[in-house]
């Protein structure tokens, strides 16, 4: 836990409630907490959403770390991240999986070619 809490530079903010924290910090506390359970299954919905650079980066390499422990399963409209961490993508479209993509075909410019396919 440690680790994490200065992983994400958040060391000045360990006594500070919640409710006080922005956006980008309170974000960082629910990483911290999801990450240093160490749970098979670890959701997170727009993760780099609200976080700097640094922590963005650093959160790329826990998900990378995080295998060892189990699955994260991930939503992102941020294609580098998508590219960065992932062993397999899958497109959804009106809720529905319309492409998957396996590691080798991961790339962000084929992503994108689909995604501006399913926009026309």
């Amino acid at each position: 836990m440690v680790e994490l809490v200065s992983g994400f530079r958040f060391e000045d903010y360990r006594s500070v409630l919640i409710r006080d924290l922005s956006t980008g910090n309170r974000r960082k506390v629910y990483l911290i907490t999801g990450l240093a359970l160490g749970l098979p299954l670890l959701l997170l919905d727009e993760p780099v959403n609200g976080l700097d650079f640094k922590s963005t980066e650093y959160l790329y390499e826990q998900i990378n770390g995080y295998r060892k422990y189990g699955t994260v399963l991930f939503s992102s409209h941020v294609l580098d991240s998508i590219c960065l961490t992932s062993d397999r993508v899958l497109v959804l479209e009106n809720g529905c999986i319309s492409r998957e993509f396996s590691a080798g075909q991961i790339d962000t410019a084929v992503i994108r070619e689909v995604l501006n396919e399913q926009d026309t």
